[in-house]
């Protein structure tokens, strides 16, 4: 898997010299999934909350591209929109090991046959296998 950041702490991105904290700072808005072009899209958006930087991106998007595996395992039912938006920790772990939902290796960069997960706070996981991940960032 190419991808074009490290992962900090599993709850932050690091690219080109920035540190994005997709737990404190960001939004999780929004999943496309295009099946024909085998690609998923998460979006972020900028918190509204007076401890980020005004200077931070207004809006993230990683698109990974080349998906060959999807799992997405449900939320709490009764989960609260700040649970629902937030995302705990994400990290890269071992595609051979996709029966393990709810472990957290400590690796910047994924190892060849790695896959992604996500870890929300309302006990959504989202995991992905794909050949690339790109992170693009805009400030509006």
């Amino acid at each position: 898997m190419k991808v074009n950041f490290e992962i900090k702490d599993n709850h932050a991105l690091s690219t080109a010299g920035r540190f994005i904290d997709l737990h404190n700072d960001f939004d999780f808005v929004n999943f496309d999934y295009n099946v024909a072009e085998r690609e998923i899209k998460l979006h972020w958006k900028k918190s509204n909350g007076d401890w980020v930087d005004k200077n931070e991106f207004s809006s993230l998007v990683l698109t990974h591209r080349g998906v060959t595996f999807l799992r997405v395992i449900e939320q709490k039912e009764k989960s609260i929109y700040e649970d629902d938006c937030c995302l705990g920790e994400f990290t890269f772990f071992p595609s051979a090991a996709r029966e393990f939902n709810d472990s957290i290796v400590s690796q910047p960069k994924p190892n060849d046959g790695d896959d992604i997960l996500y870890f929300f706070e309302n006990g959504l996981v989202i995991r992905i296998h794909c050949e690339e991940i790109e992170l693009a960032a805009s400030s509006d």
